[in-house]
């Protein structure tokens, strides 16, 4: 248990303590002052019917009928009476009480009423420790009751302080991923900005380059967004929206292979059926690939083949990423998606799994695991398929991230749909007057420098286009307004 948690549980109990070494105190009080008060009103009446007997001097009588009088309530009794005559005591040892273990209840007797002329004293015994062992069984039953309150507010200090730990660690991670996150746009504007000077680099090469820039940038931005300033309002959560998964899944396969082409023996081959579309949020299913493929190779100790299938059947969607390497034991397979758990990796953290997993069930589908030591291991994350919508002949596309143009022109050659991609609206709106005004024409919302699609998409109206989409993130209530406006996921809708 930590320190910090063990003394908050002492300070407790010290509490507890004290309040019942007080309440303890307080029942023993109670219990000696309200005896010796009911004690001495017995003594009282007592005394009184005898007063009669003592006035007429019959001593015998009072000693006769004392006994029984007493029995239940006192030990013994003493009459002492007044002028210095002799008395007597019932018993006749009563007298010699011990005052350590009994104590004495005093009432005086008078000859008048008014009480000028005195008679005497009468003395009754009673044991003084009885009433404090009944204000301890009072206080143990006290005790008793409460420790169940005392166990349940103990457990209730541990839950709070670990949801307190709890917090301040997601706080300090927070904080390092938010600087992070904040830190790498820079080399990364950086490295865009020497991209577009390396006119002898192939152009695909600068496109997966510029993709893999763009993913980690989109990383950097779900950074900042999860570990935002307190008090700043939630940012909109990616929706899941129809997609190819094909076209999710094949740049970053690609920018895995540029990955690991230094790495002696590694091999990352892809398959795809096409039409395996579902129903998931893109930047989170590259991640989910990115991090399956990772997993496989990270975990060969020398080179291996990783065989990533997309397949479709039954309403189904199944993404299979598997590798020949030396395998998961049993007892650590039915512990691997949690979080925290890993295996074979120096350093892991077992987030990748995790994060495939939860990503799988948010999306109404699983997540798979089947391996053999030695023999490899098979992951498959299983979703439900979308129904692929016909394709159109020709479409044009208005985006300014370099990955999503990528998607659609692959997705596109794949259907033969001849797509016409722009990477700004200005470079569109020049050659506008080429194409038909019953075009399919796809915006993204935000395209760069502050122009909104959904601007463009009002002039492209008033030119006379008539089957526009805005292709974006954001939920669709956010353009009810535009009522001729079409709205879609980042995703081709014939993949």
């Amino acid at each position: 248990m930590d320190p910090e948690i063990k003394e908050s549980v002492r300070k407790l109990f010290r509490k507890f303590m004290l309040l019942h070494v007080v309440l303890l105190a307080a029942a023993v009080g109670l219990s000696i002052l309200f005896t010796g008060y009911f004690k001495e009103r017995l003594g009282r009446q007592l005394a009184t019917a005898s007063r009669d007997a003592l006035l007429t001097g019959d001593a015998r009588r009072v000693i006769n009928i004392m006994p029984s009088s007493m029995s239940r309530d006192f030990s013994g009794m003493s009459w002492r009476p007044s002028g210095g005559e002799p008395g007597f005591s019932v018993p006749s040892e009563a007298e010699h009480s011990s005052l350590t273990l009994y104590s004495r209840a005093r009432v005086r007797l008078f000859f008048d009423e008014s009480g000028a002329v005195p008679l005497g004293e009468m003395l009754f015994y009673y044991p003084r420790w009885t009433p404090v062992l009944w204000g301890v069984l009072a206080w143990f039953a006290i005790f008793l009751a409460s420790l169940p309150v005392a166990l349940r507010e103990r457990r209730r200090l541990i839950k709070d302080y670990n949801l307190l730990l709890e917090l301040r660690v997601k706080e300090s991670y927070g904080a390092l991923a938010a600087q992070v996150a904040h830190d790498i746009r820079s080399p990364l504007a950086a490295l865009d900005s020497a991209l577009r000077d390396f006119s002898d680099l192939p152009g695909e090469r600068r496109e997966l380059a510029r993709g893999a820039m763009g993913r980690i940038g989109e990383i950097a931005r779900d950074l900042l967004d999860s570990y935002r300033t307190p008090g700043q309002a939630a940012p909109a959560k990616e929706e899941a929206v129809a997609c190819d998964l094909k076209a999710l899944a094949a740049p970053v396969l690609a920018e895995k292979r540029a990955l690991y082409a230094g790495r002696r023996g590694v091999s990352i081959e892809f398959s795809a059926e096409d039409g395996a579309r579902a129903a998931v949020c893109p930047a989170e299913f590259r991640r989910l690939v990115s991090n399956l493929v990772n997993n496989a190779v990270e975990a060969f100790e020398a080179g291996g083949r990783v065989d990533v299938s997309l397949s479709h059947t039954d309403g189904k969607v199944v993404l299979t990423v598997g590798d020949n390497g030396k395998g998961i034991p049993a007892e650590i397979l039915a512990r691997l998606g949690r979080k925290g758990e890993t295996h074979g990796k120096s350093g892991g953290t077992g987030l990748g799994l995790y994060h495939a997993r939860s990503s799988a069930e948010s999306w109404g589908g699983s997540l798979e695991i089947d391996s053999k030591p030695g023999a490899g291991t098979a992951v498959r994350v299983v979703l439900p398929a979308i129904a692929t919508a016909a394709a159109p002949k020709r479409a044009v596309l208005i985006d300014d991230d370099a990955l999503v143009r990528i998607n659609w022109k692959t997705s596109a050659r794949s259907k033969g749909v001849d797509l016409a991609v722009f990477s700004s609206p200005a470079e569109f709106l020049s050659g506008a007057g080429g194409f038909p005004r019953d075009i399919p024409v796809y915006l993204d919302s935000s395209l760069g420098d502050g122009v909104k699609g959904e601007d463009i998409a009002v002039v492209l109206k008033e030119k006379g286009f008539a089957d526009i989409t805005l292709e974006t993130g954001y939920d669709p209530a956010r353009f009810a307004a535009l009522g001729w406006l079409k709205v879609s996921g980042k995703e081709p809708p014939w993949a």
